[in-house]
């Protein structure tokens, strides 16, 4: 009785074991993701992730990033999975022969999965337990974040790790035993060499795919930074991933046929072993070959978003915050006693300054169309992107800014905007119409990014106060109570000097009529630099996730269509064929398949950059050159990675098909 209570477990074992080739790749998948689910959960459900200052942004990236995860590793697993129950099959049809029933060959099965479940699991766990604390370390390094925060562990993400693999394990058993139930022992026994039926419809798959993949690449060249743009992103991913997988599907299947057609070329030893070869498992292969392009073309985005970052983040948080310190006061000012006081104030406190600003204008918020700028009213289209503040400003102001003379003739304006051009010859500011002099191309006010379409604002001078007075009164706003006065400066020094000068000056400019208060940079400053650097450390995790998975596939398609093909060089190899023929034919085959998803993931990220681009300009990062030049240096590097994989991986298959006998 104990023998037949144990003889299942232990079978089950003994498959693990005899079986390693195969399952021991699937083990160490399973552990890599489960390992990275741990992580990101001990990381979200950390109590100092609640307590540490300035981790607003790093908690709200780790949790999107979670989902992200899990949203990867179903479909991930799920697919390496397919790979394992298809090398067993010819096992449990072997089974199936000599007399063992369906149910015990499910309750065997039932026992593998439970012991795989239990060897990841620990695997998991423990790498998490180890490894864990120095990943959360490079969080908090890069987002900024004290590293000397104390790390606990939370039971609660063991239980989450433990239910989460528990669910992918049980989804795939049920696939396995559905497969294994409702197939014949012969269909078992041949399952790991039986060839696939060719798909029906391939021009109708064709045709949608191309209309899918045009539909996408068209939202990523045509798209609009509105706020439909995250809504037209997924969409647009959507369709490019169903586009690839239709026509990767069909296209391969109608280049091998037209190959086949051609009875000089399909006639070679070496084309004729790969095409048919590639015939035979056409769908699994276009599976293969469409999930490599994916992966590949989200990991250079991921890649090229995060090098970007990376290099650019001094210049985004510069853009944001051109001064660490500004006081504003309503009303007019005195521009040269309080410059003298600011000036008092820093000597006092041992802190120098630079790139000192001094502005006088009136602010508004106004719908744009085309060029006329107007109040918001009952009848005004809300949302964006037609809103936009308007600083107005008369050229007295403007020159005292600038320090140079200006001249405006009645009628007359400047038009400087921080984003793309205006590019009108007129404005119209209510009723009145000011002919556009010249458009500025710089100011002191702020730098000009015509790339930044995200965050741009318009300074509009005209040639004196009644004029400005007119175009302010258009906003139900008067002069004399709604100018405001901008002091801005950089002070530089020890922290606690540059402390005591923002307390004492606004300590000061308190006693000043229309002094409306200070503001300190720094803390914001810092804020932005820890969600950069929380975005860093995402886009480091999951350029390496993505990266891992399309190295996996890789991996799994040679050796599993070296098995496959095994038998058939044996045969070709005893009629005949030579060891330089073999590797000849390896090669051609190779490189049928190698270019389709190198080329159709570079294909894919060129196209999306220009949406990826303004997702990009959403957080300042509006640095065009230096985007472009990241888009260019990791296409390369991933290409040639690519080759060297390609390369190493088809020395693998190689080796499978070279042990015969």
């Amino acid at each position: 009785m104990k023998k037949r209570l144990f003889l299942l477990p232990s079978m089950a074992v003994n498959n693990i074991r005899k079986n390693g080739s195969t399952y021991f790749p699937y083990i160490g998948v399973s552990i890599f993701a489960m390992f990275t689910f741990f992580v990101f959960d001990l990381i979200r459900k950390n109590d100092v992730m609640r307590t540490i200052p300035k981790a607003a942004y790093a908690n709200g990236l780790v949790a999107v990033g979670f989902v992200l995860l899990m949203l990867i590793m179903v479909p991930f697993l799920y697919y390496t999975n397919s790979f394992l129950i298809k090398r067993r099959k010819q096992e449990l049809g072997l089974y199936s022969i000599l007399g063992m029933e369906k149910k015990h060959i499910g309750v065997m099965m039932f026992w593998e999965s439970l012991i795989v479940y239990g060897i990841v699991m620990a695997g998991a766990i423990v790498l998490g337990l180890l490894f864990s604390r120095l990943i959360f370390l490079l969080l908090l390094n890069l987002a900024g974040l004290p590293v000397e925060a104390h790390f606990s562990v939370s039971p609660v993400a063991i239980v989450d790790a433990l239910v989460f693999y528990a669910f992918v394990t049980g989804l795939n058993l049920f696939v396995n035993l559905v497969q294994v139930g409702k197939a014949r022992p012969v269909e078992l026994m041949s399952g790991s060499r039986k060839g696939e039926k060719e798909p029906k419809h391939i021009w109708f798959f064709g045709f949608a795919g191309l209309l899918a993949l045009g539909a996408g690449y068209y939202m990523a060249v045509a798209s609009k930074m509105d706020g439909m743009i995250f809504a037209n992103f997924f969409l647009a991913v959507f369709l490019v991933v169903l586009g690839t997988y239709f026509l990767f599907t069909s296209g391969s299947i109608a280049l091998l046929r037209f190959l086949k057609r051609r009875k000089r070329f399909y006639y070679r030893t070496e084309n004729f072993v790969t095409v048919s070869g590639m015939l035979y498992r056409m769908k699994k292969s276009a599976a293969s070959l469409s999930n490599i392009c994916i992966f590949g073309t989200m990991t250079m985005i991921t890649l090229i978003c995060t090098v970007s970052l990376w290099l650019c983040t001094d210049s985004i948080i510069q853009l944001s915050y051109p001064h660490s310190f500004s006081a504003s006061f309503l009303g007019n000012q005195d521009e040269a006693a309080l410059w003298a006081q600011l000036e008092e104030i820093a000597k006092d406190t041992g802190v120098t300054y630079n790139d000192y600003v001094c502005s006088s204008f009136v602010q508004v918020t106004a719908c744009r169309e085309g060029s006329r700028f107007s109040p918001k009213s009952s009848e005004s289209a809300p949302g964006y992107p037609d809103w936009y503040i308007v600083k107005l400003m008369d050229a007295a102001a403007y020159g005292r800014m600038e320090g140079q003379a200006v001249e405006l003739e009645p009628g007359e304006a400047l038009v400087f905007s921080t984003g793309p051009d205006y590019g009108n010859d007129e404005i119209f500011i209510g009723e009145t119409t000011w002919r556009v002099k010249e458009e500025l191309t710089r100011s002191r006010i702020a730098r000009k990014v015509e790339a930044d379409e995200f965050n741009n604002w318009y300074l509009v001078i005209l040639p004196d106060e009644a004029a400005l007075g007119q175009a302010a009164a258009v906003f139900g706003l008067n002069l004399s109570e709604n100018r405001l006065f901008k002091m801005e400066v950089s002070p530089e020094g020890e922290t606690e000097a540059v402390e005591a000068f923002c307390r004492e000056a606004d300590a000061q400019f308190r006693q000043v009529e229309g002094y409306a208060g200070c503001r300190d940079n720094r803390e914001n400053m810092e804020s932005e630099e820890g969600m950069y650097g929380g975005l860093l450390f995402i886009g480091i995790f999951f350029g390496s996730i993505f990266l891992i998975c399309l190295l996996i596939i890789m991996y799994y398609k040679q050796i599993t269509e070296g098995f496959e093909d095994q038998k058939n060089f044996e045969i070709m190899q005893k009629v005949g064929m030579s060891d330089a023929e073999i590797r000849k034919t390896i090669r051609k085959q190779i490189l049928l398949v190698f270019t389709l998803p190198l080329a159709g993931a570079v294909c894919h990220t060129l196209i999306g950059m220009r949406m990826v681009m303004l997702l990009m300009a959403a957080i300042r990062c509006v640095e065009t050159g230096v985007i472009l030049g990241c888009t260019a240096g990791i296409c390369i590097v991933f290409a040639v990675f690519y080759s060297i994989c390609y390369k190493r991986t088809s020395a693998t298959y190689y080796r499978i098909v070279k042990k015969m006998g």
